[in-house]
């Protein structure tokens, strides 16, 4: 636990190592004076309490100013020269970078799909959930070690910008199954009709097809990185369809104008490996081989990462980075923080190799009637929020949106809304 607790300040420390030596965390009084700042250590990682109902924290949360404590109290205290803080923020910082409350209910706040709830997280409950409170931690230990000598905070401005997509399908009429569907539904409308009878022709006349307008959006937005998350074609499961073949012409077309605008690619896992792990190599491996290229990203489809213990899987296939952590039914900061941070097993409580991106934002959470639900303008409200705290915590944006949004039959605002938010980031 030692080089995990060690961790977790060097986080909330934004990697100062030269501030490392003046934050303890001990219960010893007799060492208090050795340090700056002392966090106080709650019971929660006792081992008569870890993995324990009792190892929640209990609503309503205490705070600091605003800022919202999980485990310990509001109280701060001069003990000679040292501050003794009483808000246990290791174990806070370790609840949620560990998907701790995923690890303790694996069974509980699930919905169809076996994917933890956003809207039964504590984050949400707690009304948190929009505020990246680990940073906000940071901003406290930096501000109560700058009592005692000089400290520099981190600048203000986006670290990184991740403008990700996934490709769940390149097209919709393309396959005899898409085009005999979209005749029947379009059997009354003469454009929806026309637009069927053309796609066949030519990929680019498939309304799917709006990667060259996303490559125009995603480029005007300097140093970011595009990144494409792309599924295999091995495993099937009924939701990962519709399927493409890495090896057809339109999926080379595809991939030919991506690669050549100096994209990212991803592994789009499986909705099957999300009951299946297992398999995760061996779809790594076949996207591997049909790319040419090396795979080190990955994002589950539907965000379907159903247990703490599935990254592992995605460490022991070589995965560096992941994607996937963000819920469905609601935008915000799943692990608590904008900043990336490497994944901590709940289970063995040591940290890992795993990079975990914070997924801030998805198209359909924004929109679809059975998630947020959200206008145009609650959306725009929602995210130009999210963005700010982003940018003032220096972190980084994650966002995800899907081709086929985009697409005239899809409909909807999110064109409209995707070109504010590039606007917005390109300030």
């Amino acid at each position: 636990m030692r080089e995990t607790i060690e961790y977790i300040i060097r986080f909330l420390l934004h990697g100062n190592d030269d501030l490392l030596c003046r934050v303890g965390y001990t219960r010893d009084t007799a060492l208090f004076s050795q340090y700056d700042v002392v966090i106080l250590p709650s019971p929660f990682f006792d081992d008569e309490v870890y993995g324990t109902p009792q190892s929640e924290p209990v609503l309503p949360l205490p705070t600091i100013g605003d800022t919202p404590i999980l485990f310990g109290s509001s109280t701060t205290e001069q003990v000679g020269s040292t501050k003794v803080v009483h808000a246990d923020l290791v174990a806070g910082a370790y609840f949620l970078i560990s998907r701790y409350e995923e690890y303790l209910h694996p069974d509980r706040h699930r919905d169809a799909h076996g994917r933890f709830l956003g809207k039964e997280s504590l984050p949400y409950r707690a009304g948190f959930l929009l505020r990246p409170i680990l940073d906000e931690y940071s901003h406290l230990l930096l501000t109560w070690l700058s009592e005692s000598a000089t400290v520099s905070f981190p600048s203000s401005g986006y670290e990184q910008i991740y403008l990700t997509h996934d490709i769940d399908r390149i097209a919709y009429y393309r396959n005899p199954r898409g085009f005999l569907g979209g005749i029947k539904r379009n059997l009354t409308s003469f454009p929806g009709l026309k637009k069927v009878l053309k796609a066949p022709l030519r990929l680019e006349n498939d309304p799917a097809y709006t990667f060259p307008w996303i490559i125009e959006m995603d480029r005007k937005v300097k140093g970011a990185q595009s990144v494409y998350f792309v599924k295999s074609d091995i495993h099937q499961h009924a939701n990962d369809l519709p399927s493409y073949s890495l090896a057809g012409k339109d999926f080379k077309r595809l991939f030919s104008l991506l690669k050549t605008n100096n994209v990212r690619f991803g592994l789009h896992t499986s909705y099957y490996a999300g009951e299946h792990p297992e398999i995760i190599s061996q779809e790594k491996e076949q996207l591997e081989r049909s790319l040419n290229l090396p795979i080190s990203f990955n994002r589950w489809h539907f965000l379907r990462s159903l247990q703490p213990a599935d990254f592992n899987a995605l460490i022991n296939a070589g995965v560096s980075d992941d994607f996937t952590l963000g819920y469905a039914d609601t935008v915000g900061f799943r692990l608590g923080t904008s900043r990336c941070v490497r994944w901590i097993d709940p289970k063995s409580r040591k940290v890992t190799s795993l990079r975990l991106h914070p997924l801030v934002a998805m198209d359909c959470s924004l929109s679809n009637s059975y998630y947020m639900n959200l206008t145009e303008d609650e959306a725009k409200k929602t995210l130009l929020s999210l963005l700010s705290q982003i940018r003032k915590h220096h972190g980084e944006v994650v966002l995800l949106w899907h081709n086929t949004v985009f697409s005239s039959v899809e409909g909807g605002y999110h064109p409209s809304l995707y070109q504010t938010i590039i606007e917005e980031l390109n300030k």
